[in-house]
């Protein structure tokens, strides 16, 4: 039990090519997608429609923003291609498959969804299309401008919807474009002094208030972004719908930064350690709450007590997910390693490059344009280990 419990609340001394302050808010964020799903049966409650709102901008924002902090610009070399196949492509179609098995056991009718990705899956759709179109992203003068005034626009345009993740895939791309151009050094000063981290508390603060005033004026499905325009459009006119989601993303801009600046750039023993398993705590949770929600358990929660011990549950749900034998079991499907796939070519390319040679070109390139996927989204070269 000693053994256990100091290998797990400890921390394993880190990889080397990871780094701790993105592994911290892997899972911080990851810990509030696991709540906000969790709660979100329970906002007909004041306290639990509260911490929805009040905590989205720090959850599913952050999430993708960290996917393009570990994304590259460069042209789609074989190692790239193998790494979206087997750490994202390969993932959807698993979870899609366990997705149908479940729906199947608790409703008894076969629902395959591969057009309209649910809960957590449409986010790897989304990011199979970000990855492969960020070379030609970052090719435009202003990248995070252009990807915005796309953010706003699709709004207008009914074709754009929930199928094949459409809507959400142009509308939360920006977030991901600010990860990629974070990495690239943008707000390095800003994210580096320690005024910003206190302003940065008193925005959180101040937001989690301002949701508390307006948690009964906003349509939770606005925050969602994968519709077109239309009960904006009601309540703004059509001319301004668009204003509401500009709101959201400076809102989703403003809190994401300020998380991040908040987060310890230092090992924290547990969190650090469960933070490389980011992934599996996103894809994993809701093959476990859908059940829950299948059999009425969140109809049975009513008191104020019952609504915290949910809240803390959905906590130790996160971190049972992303504990080290949950990962060694779920690997295969989270992380698979599928050579055999892959023609003798692409598994030739895509092999690792020397630690010398891999120095020796960084150092040529410079700390910008190095290729530090070792800590890419998934977490997948340590995350495991």
């Amino acid at each position: 039990m000693v053994g256990i419990k100091k290998r797990l609340f400890s921390g394993r001394a880190p990889s080397k090519s990871r780094d701790p302050w993105w592994d911290n808010i892997r899972y911080i964020s990851g810990t509030l997608v696991v709540v906000g799903h969790t709660i979100e049966p329970l906002r007909n409650f004041d306290g639990p429609l509260w911490l929805y709102l009040a905590t989205w901008a720090l959850r599913l924002p952050v999430f993708v923003m960290v996917c393009g902090y570990f994304s590259t610009a460069g042209p789609l070399t074989a190692r790239e291609i193998r790494r979206i196949v087997e750490s994202i492509a390969l993932p959807y179609l698993f979870f899609t498959a366990f997705q149908t098995v479940q729906i199947k056991w608790l409703t008894g009718e076969w629902k395959v969804a591969l057009a309209l990705p649910k809960w957590t899956l449409w986010f790897l759709f989304s990011l199979i299309i970000w990855r492969v179109l960020l070379p030609y992203i970052a090719a435009l003068r202003f990248p995070l401008t252009l990807s915005i005034i796309a953010s706003l626009a699709i709004g207008y345009f009914d074709e754009f919807g929930s199928a094949y993740s459409a809507s959400r895939t142009v509308a939360f791309l920006p977030f991901f474009i600010l990860g990629w151009k974070i990495k690239q050094g943008l707000f390095s000063q800003l994210l580096s002094t320690r005024w910003t981290r206190y302003a940065g508390a008193g925005l959180i603060t101040g937001s989690a208030a301002i949701a508390w005033l307006v948690r009964d004026e906003v349509g939770l499905g606005w925050l969602s972004m994968s519709a077109p325009y239309g009960t904006q459009a009601d309540a703004f006119g059509t001319l301004w719908a668009w204003t509401f989601r500009a709101g959201l993303l400076m809102w989703g801009f403003t809190l994401a930064l300020c998380l991040i600046n908040l987060v310890p750039r230092r090992n924290i023993p547990f969190v650090t350690y469960l933070g490389a398993g980011g992934m599996y705590i996103f894809l994993l949770h809701p093959l476990v709450l859908r059940p829950l929600r299948e059999y009425g358990i969140f109809e049975r929660v009513d008191s104020k007590h019952e609504q915290v011990f949910t809240v803390m549950a959905a906590i130790l749900l996160a971190a049972l997910l992303a504990s080290p034998p949950v990962r060694r079991l779920a690997r295969p499907v989270v992380q698979p390693n599928i050579p055999w796939l892959f023609s003798k070519k692409i598994r030739q390319d895509s092999q690792r490059k020397p630690v010398v040679e891999a120095v020796r070109i960084g150092a040529q390139r410079g700390p910008k344009d190095s290729d530090d996927n070792s800590s890419s989204e998934t977490g997948r070269t340590a995350s495991a280990r």
